[in-house]
């Protein structure tokens, strides 16, 4: 009975073995690296094309390379600012990506410039005392600007 536990236990070993060599096999890192990411998506102007590609560019990364391997930042200044605001029509857009770990970012000196408030602003949206420092700092760590 020893004699079969152990003649039993070794064959389960192998398949374990063999099973671990063919998920290895099956899960290569992909062609854009194995991350983590760090992409900063700087928009400025009141353009709905800009900010739909902006939308669309998360949605497409959240999907292919999963928020798991990637941190990401949208931040808005400027006229861009608008679609931060609780009416805008992304409103739900950007809380449905800040579950995922995507952070909104509104410029706090825009914000003073154009009389905006923090309670305007949509759900999941972070204040920044600057736009142009955070894009500064976020270049020094490493992050990969786009520019919309």
């Amino acid at each position: 009975m020893n004699y079969r536990l152990k003649v039993a236990s070794l064959v389960l070993g192998l398949c374990a073995m063999g099973s671990t060599a063919v998920m290895a096999a099956t899960h290569k890192t992909p062609p854009w690296g194995p991350g983590p990411f760090k992409v900063l998506l700087e928009v400025n102007q009141n353009n709905h094309a800009e900010w739909a590609i902006t939308i669309n560019n998360l949605s497409t990364m959240e999907k292919v390379v999963g928020m798991d391997h990637a941190h990401a930042e949208v931040i808005a200044w400027g006229p861009g600012i608008k679609f931060l605001l609780k009416n805008s029509p992304y409103a739900k857009d950007i809380q449905s990506l800040s579950m995922y770990g995507v952070q909104f970012s509104a410029c706090h000196q825009t914000m003073k410039a154009m009389h905006i408030t923090k309670a305007q602003l949509a759900s999941g949206v972070t204040v920044v005392p600057g736009a142009i420092a955070e894009i500064v700092k976020r270049h020094n760590e490493g992050w990969t600007e786009i520019k919309e």
